[in-house]
Parts: C-alpha cells; sequence; structure tokens
C-alpha cells in the first residue's frame, strides 16, 4: 500500500461524510484484491492514474500515468455501513539487477481526484440515485512522459491486468479542470465545493441553528412569565 494510507483514509471517509453523513464507511488497503474477482454482494472500480516512484536500492526516480489504483466495494443497508478495499499496484526499477517492487507517491491532488471519481461511483452503484456526470475528473502528470510504458516492471502488467492507461491531463496547475466536475442531483446535494467553502457552510448552519435555540428559549419563557402572571 501507498506511504499515505491515512491520508486516502481520512480523505475517503470526509468526502462520505460530505453526501452520505449518517452513513458508516471505511477504506482499507488489501494486496490480495485481485480485478474482476469479486464477493457476493461486492462492486468494482478502478482507475488509471499518474504517480512517481523511487527506488529503495539505487534511489533512481522514475514516473508512470498508468498505475492501477483498484477498488471492490460493499454496502450493507441494514446496518447502514459501507466498507472499501484499495489495492495500489507497484512498479520496480528497470536498472537494478534485483529490483524490489515500489509503491508509488502521489499528490494530494490526485488522491482528492481518485476518491473524489470513487465516490461517485459509490452512490452510483450502491445508492442508485439520479446523478450527472459531465466529465470524470482527469488525473494530473506535473511532467511529460515519453516513450511506452515498462511493462516488465509493471505488477499489474505482470499479473495480466493491466489494460491501458486512462485520461491523463498534463497540465499547468493553474489550468487543470476544477474538481467540480461531478454533479449530483440526489436530494438536491450541490457539486463538491472547496474545504473552505464547506468550513463555511458547515458554520454557518451551526450559527443559523444556535439563534433559532435561542429564539425558541426566549418564546418558552415569556410564555412561562405570562402564564404566571395570569395565574396569579
Amino acid at each position: 500500500m501507498t506511504r499515505d494510507t491515512e491520508v486516502w483514509k481520512q480523505m475517503f471517509q470526509e468526502l462520505m461524510r460530505e453526501v452520505k453523513p449518517w452513513h458508516r464507511w471505511t477504506l482499507r488497503p488489501d494486496k490480495g484484491l485481485i480485478p474482476n474477482v469479486l464477493k457476493p454482494g461486492w462492486m468494482q472500480y478502478q482507475q488509471w492514474t499518474f504517480a512517481r516512484f523511487q527506488c529503495s536500492s539505487c534511489s533512481r526516480n522514475w514516473a508512470s500515468a498508468q498505475v492501477l489504483v483498484l477498488f471492490h466495494m460493499h454496502w450493507s443497508e441494514e446496518k447502514s455501513r459501507g466498507q472499501v478495499k484499495m489495492r495500489v499496484f507497484t512498479q520496480r526499477c528497470k536498472k537494478c539487477p534485483q529490483p524490489l517492487f515500489e509503491d508509488p507517491e502521489f499528490t494530494q491532488e490526485n488522491i482528492s481526484r481518485i476518491l473524489k471519481n470513487l465516490v461517485f461511483r459509490i452512490m452510483k452503484k450502491c445508492y442508485r440515485g439520479r446523478f450527472q456526470l459531465t466529465e470524470e475528473v482527469p488525473m494530473i502528470k506535473d511532467i511529460s512522459l515519453e516513450g511506452p510504458h515498462n511493462s516488465d516492471n509493471c505488477e499489474a502488467c505482470l499479473e495480466g491486468f493491466c489494460a491501458g492507461p486512462k485520461q491523463v491531463t498534463s497540465l499547468p496547475q493553474s489550468q487543470t479542470p476544477r474538481v467540480h466536475s461531478i454533479c449530483k442531483v440526489e436530494e438536491g446535494v450541490e457539486p463538491w465545493a472547496s474545504r473552505k467553502n464547506v468550513c463555511s457552510y458547515t458554520l454557518q448552519n451551526h450559527i443559523c441553528r444556535s439563534i433559532s435555540v435561542f429564539c425558541c428559549c426566549v418564546i418558552l419563557i415569556v410564555i412561562v412569565v405570562i402564564v404566571a402572571r395570569t395565574a396569579i
């Protein structure tokens, strides 16, 4: 699994709480996952994305736009709980004589994009809501890659699972597509807002609720006073 497992878990739970706050979803790594081999009731989603690698033997660095990330998902409506198992396929150095398979390193931006695509699939497959997908949120590669994919040193290719890279966009950060491109119409939920907007919205709701509770308390006190004076 990747070195930033906790980042994946936390970000996934935050995204799920935005769309299904009363349901509990968990994500955990599982190196034993195999594409298209599913237990009853489980569903699959997979993405090919961009990541970097570093050889633990010679410290050589390389990048790949064909890193396979596999998810298996299960939803229990009775328990209102869901779980996701995740496998990130590794690659090894082509220079070393006996290289080890190395975990990829993802940018925070691509982790966010991968998980937002995952959450969309969960909402569509597990909750069967009405959604409109304007475009899948593409992955971002920060360098230009040349030459073919090195299938001899790709774990997914060696196990027969690598089916070719998906959409990976090579654009400056200022020109990258906004991650709001997933539109949801279930229960009037708006597209994902930025973290700042979400926090601001939550704060406003809290303030409004506090004011409402205060007003109710004042009205109740006035009523009690009036009833007391009438009784006297």
